[in-house]
């Protein structure tokens, strides 16, 4: 009985171990299936943030050169401003040194306002007084809009933190078409209808980048002088952000295509086939959809549909 026992006892331990050793290798193996679908996970995201760093940059080298027109146009009248208001200041200091000595010389009261007189006709200092308004007017309004410029640049560009946001759509729309302009405005006229908006919790800089895709893509669609509506809207609980233009449109058998990665009907050198697919996947990153409606011959709509920031 007492080996019967023993012998029981002793399988029992063996079974014991045996189980043991099998738990310690099959969590070592979830372990390293753990740390390698980690790395995968990680190499992905770094993938992710390579393809969107791409498709900025992209999108960065088409804006950059309508981006240093835009500047360069207000800094050529500023500075034109500048050295008419140089030569001015030069007159009118011409004046008031000569004034200054002749008030402090034994001239007498009538030969002064004579002198002063003269020397307001001579150096059209009424004139330039008044110029100097207007350049300085303008010169502000110059400076304000290349300021203006270099924000929406900035915002671009800038890398999104990984905390959301809240974000005011129409100034997101307002910074896209602002930063496009100078593509457009040679290209298509664009009507814009800002809304009242609630907030977005979300990534201004995501967003700023899927706005200026769907710009972007309609005015490379539309044909000279075509028309692009933008407008923003706050229907059924959502903000609707709708881009419609009346180019081309898009054929039934690409539409399905559309946000499908490195898909492009553009020629070559001319997309990169990640912009509808990174926007897409943008937008879903904020609870949010995208619906197209297209004719050939007639134009393209694409809505954005965004949630609101819970209150």
């Amino acid at each position: 009985m007492i080996e019967d026992y023993r012998a029981a006892y002793l399988r029992e331990k063996t079974l014991r171990k045996q189980a043991e050793q099998m738990l310690e290798d099959k969590s070592r193996e979830l372990y390293d299936s753990f740390r390698k679908l980690q790395q995968a996970h990680d190499s992905m995201q770094e993938n992710q943030k390579a393809l969107l760093h791409n498709e900025k940059m992209a999108s960065l080298g088409v804006l950059s050169a309508g981006v240093a027109h835009e500047i360069n146009n207000p800094i050529g009248f500023i500075y034109s401003n500048f050295c008419t208001m140089s030569e001015g200041m030069s007159d009118i200091q011409t004046f008031v040194f000569t004034m200054d000595k002749l008030v402090n010389s034994d001239a007498d009261g009538e030969k002064i306002r004579e002198a002063w007189r003269e020397g307001l006709t001579r150096y059209d200092v009424e004139y330039l007084l008044m110029d100097f308004e207007s350049l300085t007017s303008e010169t502000i309004e110059g400076l304000e809009r290349v300021k203006q410029i270099v924000a929406d640049l900035k915002s671009f560009t800038r890398e999104d933190s990984g905390e959301m946001d809240l974000v005011d759509i129409n100034e997101c729309v307002r910074g896209a078409v602002n930063i496009l302009s100078n593509q457009t405005k040679y290209h298509a006229q664009v009507h814009v209808d800002y809304g009242e908006l609630p907030k977005v919790k979300g990534y201004f800089g995501k967003l700023n980048q899927v706005f200026t895709n769907m710009i972007a893509n309609a005015n490379q669609a539309v044909d000279e002088n075509g028309d692009i509506h933008i407008s923003t809207t706050y229907n059924n609980g959502y903000i609707e952000i709708r881009f419609q233009d009346n180019g081309h449109g898009i054929s039934k058998e690409h539409l399905n295509l559309l946000f499908t990665p490195f898909f492009t009907t553009k020629p070559v050198g001319e997309g990169t086939g990640l912009g509808l697919s990174l926007s897409h996947g943008f937008i879903e990153e904020h609870n949010g959809r995208i619906k197209v409606e297209s004719e050939i011959g007639e134009g393209t709509t694409f809505t954005i549909f965004l949630p609101p920031a819970d209150d």
